[in-house]
């Protein structure tokens, strides 16, 4: 009999996930509202005081997977969870900008260890040869939660309530906090000690390159989406992102065993295609339709990308640098998403928004020949 993947604890994790995307979701629209209405800073600021989050991020991913080899998956979710509270809470206070950026940053730590010990969690507790699934299942939770987020947000601003907004962004991480603290520690039972030190595994490293590339053309669709569709006669430029999310969340859903049956390699590689041939569509037809039918293609291999690559990533580690992988992977994923919407901004600059999209492309064609020359490896001595 097949081993389930849908678990108890699976379910406690998938919600857990759900809470702290949703708090994620709520600041996401408060806060850059809040940088430039409530504290009256200019638009630089608000994109310090929001960017410096991935910083703390991808900072904090690969450290993280390592503490979490060494002392366990429980205790770095639940105290990635704890400083979350903490931050939220600490903005629904009147502060000056450069605390906040400073507690934005902090903030930041928090989610990274959060995610990649929840991630970690996922996959040691998933039968092997439905790891993938797994993971595609447990970021639906994610995105129903980034989609929530905002809405609520929009609700409780009513009359710039942003101290209120943010005080219910701690409490859903604090409610995530409750949620997992009961779980059992998942790590694994291994002879082998988790590699000292804090830098990422080598065995991330092409997996972690290969998923920059793939996404970092969507650092550029996610600034300039919206003001393409305006160019192409779109009225409801929404409309792009409930293609995209929507994409997203059925690709996770019903493909969700396309990383296992395919193998992590070649469903990375129909990612990356996928990718590339939705920017491409985006950019040379310039019309409605094209920009929708070129989001729906290019929402299918983001869709598929991270838990392919994840999974690439985890195949390769060695168990007791696991969570160290993942850690890796997620910093990557906050590199593409920063990186790409600063040089994707340039290309803007001289190219307009069809060349942001076809620089995409290229990005994601240059992963398909990393992927390429990917050869079968071992790792101590398991074949993957």
């Amino acid at each position: 009999m097949t081993a389930r993947v849908v678990t108890r604890q699976f379910v406690v994790l998938i919600t857990a996930s759900f809470a702290v995307f949703t708090s994620f979701g709520v600041y996401l629209l408060a806060l850059p509202l809040y940088v430039r209405d409530g504290l009256g800073a200019s638009d630089a600021a608000v994109g310090i005081a929001f960017g410096v989050g991935s910083v703390g991020a991808v900072l904090a991913g690969p450290p993280a997977g390592r503490i979490a080899d060494r002392a366990g998956r429980l205790s770095v979710l639940l105290a990635g969870a704890l400083i979350m509270v903490a931050g939220y809470a600490l903005l629904a206070l009147t502060l000056p900008l450069e605390v906040v950026v400073l507690v934005r940053l902090v903030a930041g730590v928090g989610e990274a260890a959060f995610v990649v010990a929840a991630f970690t969690m996922v996959a040691d507790a998933a039968p092997p040869e439905r790891r993938g699934e797994a993971i595609s299942l447990f970021t639906v939770g994610s995105y129903a939660g980034l989609a929530l987020g905002p809405l609520l947000a929009n609700v409780l601003l009513d009359d710039d309530r942003f101290g209120l907004v943010f005080l219910v962004a701690a409490a859903l991480a604090a409610l995530a906090a409750l949620l997992v603290g009961p779980l059992a520690e998942t790590r694994p039972a291994s002879e082998e000690a988790a590699p000292r030190g804090f830098l990422p595994p080598r065995s991330a490293l092409m997996p972690g390159l290969v998923l920059l590339l793939a996404l970092l053309g969507f650092g550029g669709f996610n600034a300039f989406a919206a003001l393409h569709a305006r160019e192409v006669g779109l009225e409801r430029p929404g409309l792009v992102f409930a293609v995209f999310g929507a994409t997203i969340i059925a690709v996770r859903l019903f493909g969700r065993r396309l990383p296992d049956r395919l193998g992590p390699r070649r469903a990375a590689t129909l990612a990356c295609l996928l990718v590339a041939v939705g920017l491409v569509t985006i950019s040379a037809w310039t019309t409605e339709a094209g920009l929708l039918v070129g989001t729906a293609v290019f929402g299918s291999g983001q869709a598929l990308a991270y838990p392919a690559i994840a999974l690439l990533a985890i195949s390769r580690a060695a168990p007791a640098e696991r969570s160290a992988a993942v850690g890796s992977v997620a910093a990557f994923v906050d590199v593409a998403l920063g990186v790409g919407a600063f040089v994707l901004g340039a290309v803007a600059e001289a190219q307009g928004y069809p060349g942001v999209f076809l620089a995409g492309a290229a990005s994601a064609a240059i992963g398909l020949l990393l992927l390429a020359r990917l050869q079968t490896w071992r790792v101590g001595a398991e074949a993957v």
